[in-house]
């Protein structure tokens, strides 16, 4: 009978090696994040043709309204018309404020919205909703926009422009109606 004790064999270079490359497969398998699982105020709107969820958009920027002592804007469709005809213009000529600010209140008026003031926050390149509010909360001029005090009403839209290096224009319109 052999009393010596068995001796396994320690694991060679390349089982370890194997093990290693094994977990980092698994690592990578997992299943992207799918669009659905972002919320819509942070999915990228610069690919896919993507469109802007009014609801949340309204929601961040209410919030924010509130964290300031405003009262909360109205989602307006025909503001969100004209807001959209704006960054239309602006992708098409690839420039913000592609017309005269200026031609915003006949273009507030050929739609039919009455107005006592207006302001407006156009910009470009922002890939999601998260990044153009930051960026207009962070600009004095667009921040004063969003916490206009005699603003009641609201319109916002993007127009994609694949072949600008933006890629998406962005047109926020509130106003005080009449």
């Amino acid at each position: 009978m052999d009393t010596k004790p068995t001796r396994r064999a320690a694991p060679t270079v390349a089982v370890l090696a194997l093990v290693a490359a094994g977990l980092a497969l698994a690592a990578c398998s997992r299943s992207p994040v799918e669009p659905a699982q972002i919320p819509p105020f942070y999915q990228r709107l610069d690919i896919g043709g993507r469109q802007l969820d009014p609801g949340s958009s309204l929601s961040m920027i209410n919030q924010y309204r509130a964290n300031n002592g405003l009262r909360p804007l109205v989602w307006d469709e025909t503001l969100t018309r004209v807001a959209k005809a704006q960054a239309d213009r602006m992708a098409a000529n690839d420039r913000v404020h592609s017309v005269e600010e200026g031609q915003l209140g006949p273009a507030l008026k050929a739609a039919g919205v009455p107005y006592k003031t207006f302001a407006a926050n156009f910009s470009a390149g922002y890939r999601t909703f998260a990044e153009a509010f930051s960026g207009w909360r962070d600009s004095k001029v667009h921040n004063a926009t969003m916490l206009d005090s005699r603003a009641t009403r609201i319109g916002l839209a993007i127009s994609h422009a694949p072949s600008s290096k933006y890629q998406i224009f962005w047109a926020l319109v509130v106003v005080d109606p009449q």
